[in-house]
């Protein structure tokens, strides 16, 4: 006897209803965990910001409290709907500013007026922040140490920025930063040689930009093209590579040997750094949107560029047979680095540091093992950061000659004076930098550092012991807590009344916040150009762990200046007679009040377009 067995016949409509079952019971049995979580994290976060809080409030020091952390997560994610909702509802309160990217650029002094204090507390539940523009307690932690007999060290989210291609002379600390600048400092920023390219170097870039307008009639100086200027200063003094000025639009179309490519994946860098900080590039490749895959090949791209660098001049060193135990007085950066890996043929050191894959790094790669190995992104951040703050600078003295014009008169005038009739491109580091660097040229760089600085904060972190810091003007010392992170202000700083009120004058006249330039300039009968207060200018930073590049800054800054002015003048473009010149001044002054943070501080929107004409003498 055969049975078969089927299958029960199936009710569509009571298989309709299990499912909606099952889900309704899902989802009782999901919320309540929903719930949970959600209850045991905001305890958290209250037991947490009431810790903080008890760490502070006995210091006596103002506070505000502000519910998260401006770490890179939150800068993509919270602030911009806080700056939404501060727009919309018109928000004043120091609270709602203080969730802002760069309110330091727009508040400059004001927060520590309204506190009536130099120093204030920003308590989120994860970190306790004290933001300073006290110039005594800012030389102290940025020049002094902790209690390991060590610097203070940078907190993780400036060294996670910094450190975007490795470990490098920027991020490391202690015993591996000594020999990071060990082998970078003599080349960046004492060698007269390679200063003297940073001269002639900065003289051609400008002639070709000149060159460029002349015969283009462009009426637009951006950023951008600064930048690719001072890129061309940094490749020849840094790399020995040398590349002709061109707008970054023609570079990347004509593609001439690889240098578009080159330039571009630079360009993406900067306009999307924030995205590849957070994430490693083969991420960011995968995912469905353009910006961020461009972002994720250009790190990528800018990796295999300082490969090829790195193997050139390695090639070169192993023709030349001359490997030393250190780099020759005429070395460039990328030299010193291969010489000092003892990967090159023929190398007399020892023994072999690193292999080729430790010297190049891993682009996103934090923690490798102690050795000189982390010199190998020290190209990589010189070129990131190095000539876009030099750019930026550069550029932004720009507009304010073109804001200010009677002190392009004075620039002139003085360039006039030291050259007579003499051809500036014939001009030399060595015979003409020393003329210049206490006249209005260094003024004009001096107060567009002040009043806009290549960043506006400086960061350092206290470890597990207590530490006491000074104070200025006779105020007592202050006993830290462990674990807080300080935050040195450069803007507040530089407009600290305090110390930038003129001997004679007024707050109001000594016009703090206006570009002054002949406030820096020498007495009558003194070479010495003006000193601030220790403390209250410092965008070079100060101590051992100050910018290596401040002297090549200046060098390329000056060059740069005398390029430009010796035949030539900037003026904003009327447009074809629609804008008159108050109304490009105001435009301008609008967008440098909202600057922002990207690698370093520069535009959010459009500035003005201004234009290169001939000099009227």
């Amino acid at each position: 006897m055969n049975f078969t067995v089927s299958d029960p016949p199936r009710d569509k409509g009571l298989s309709k209803e299990w499912n909606t079952i099952f889900s309704q019971s899902s989802a009782a049995m999901l919320t309540p965990l929903f719930l949970t979580t959600a209850l045991l994290f905001m305890g958290h976060t209250c037991y947490s910001l009431h810790t903080q809080l008890c760490k502070v409030r006995p210091l006596g020091i103002p506070y505000f409290v502000i519910p998260f952390y401006p770490g890179p997560l939150p800068r993509i994610f919270l602030i911009p709907f806080v700056q939404l909702l501060i727009k919309v509802f018109g928000l004043t309160h120091p609270q709602f500013f203080l969730m802002t990217l760069d309110w330091q650029v727009r508040q400059r002094y004001e927060i520590y007026r309204l506190t009536g204090s130099d120093i204030f507390f920003i308590v989120t539940p994860w970190k306790v922040v004290l933001h300073v523009a006290d110039p005594d307690m800012a030389v102290e932690v940025l020049a002094g140490k902790g209690g390991n007999g060590e610097l203070y060290t940078r907190p993780e989210i400036f060294s996670s920025m910094l450190g975007l291609f490795g470990e490098n002379v920027f991020t490391a600390e202690g015993a591996v930063w000594r020999d990071h600048r060990k082998i970078t400092a003599p080349v960046i920023g004492k060698s007269w040689r390679r200063l003297s390219v940073v001269w002639e170097e900065s003289l051609t870039q400008i002639q070709q930009m000149i060159r460029y307008y002349d015969k283009q009639e462009a009426t637009n100086a951006s950023y951008r093209d600064f930048r690719r200027v001072t890129l061309g200063v940094i490749a020849r003094a840094g790399f020995s590579k040398v590349m002709e000025w061109v707008p970054l639009a023609t570079a990347i179309a004509n593609g001439r040997d690889d240098e578009g490519s080159y330039q571009k994946c630079l360009h993406v860098l900067f306009e999307n750094f924030i995205w590849a900080v957070i994430a490693p590039s083969w991420i960011l490749e995968m995912l469905p949107f353009k910006a961020l895959r461009e972002a994720g090949g250009a790190a990528n791209d800018f990796r295999f560029f300082m490969n090829e660098w790195f193997e050139e001049r390695k090639t070169k060193i192993e023709l030349d047979n001359k490997t030393t135990l250190g780099p020759s007085s005429g070395a460039d950066l990328m030299e010193s680095l291969v010489r000092s890996s003892g990967l090159d043929k023929g190398s007399t050191l020892e023994a072999p540091l690193l292999s080729k894959s430790e010297v190049i790094g891993n682009a996103f790669v934090q923690a490798l093992p102690f050795s000189l190995q982390h010199l190998a992104n020290s190209p990589q951040i010189f070129i990131l950061a190095g000539h876009e703050t030099s750019a930026h600078t550069i550029a932004n003295a720009i507009y304010f000659l073109a804001m200010y014009p009677e002190y392009q008169v004075k620039l002139q005038e003085e360039v006039d004076s030291i050259l007579g009739d003499s051809d500036h491109n014939q001009t030399s580091y060595e015979a003409h930098f020393d003329a210049f660097s206490s006249g209005w040229i260094a003024a004009i760089m001096c107060e567009t550092l002040r009043l806009l600085p290549g960043v506006a904060t400086t960061a350092r972190q206290i470890g597990p012991t207590p530490r006491t810091f000074p104070r200025a003007g006779g105020q007592r010392p202050v006993t830290l807590p462990p674990d807080i992170e300080i935050w040195i202000q450069m803007i507040g700083l530089s407009h600290n009344p305090k110390y930038w009120t003129q001997p004679g004058k007024t707050e109001s006249q000594s016009a703090i916040s206006e570009f002054r330039p002949e406030r820096w300039l020498p007495k009558s009968g003194d070479n010495t150009m003006f000193k601030p207060y220790n403390g209250s200018y410092i965008p070079f930073s100060i101590g051992a762990r100050g910018c290596l590049g401040k002297k090549f800054t200046h060098v390329e800054f000056t060059a740069t200046m005398l390029g430009l002015f010796r035949e030539m003048s900037v003026e904003f473009d009327s447009c074809g007679g629609r804008k008159t010149f108050e109304e490009a001044r105001r435009e301008c002054l609008a967008q440098m009040e909202n600057f922002e943070s990207k690698i370093t501080l520069q535009p959010t929107g459009k500035m003005p377009r201004i234009k290169w004409v001939k000099r009227r003498r």
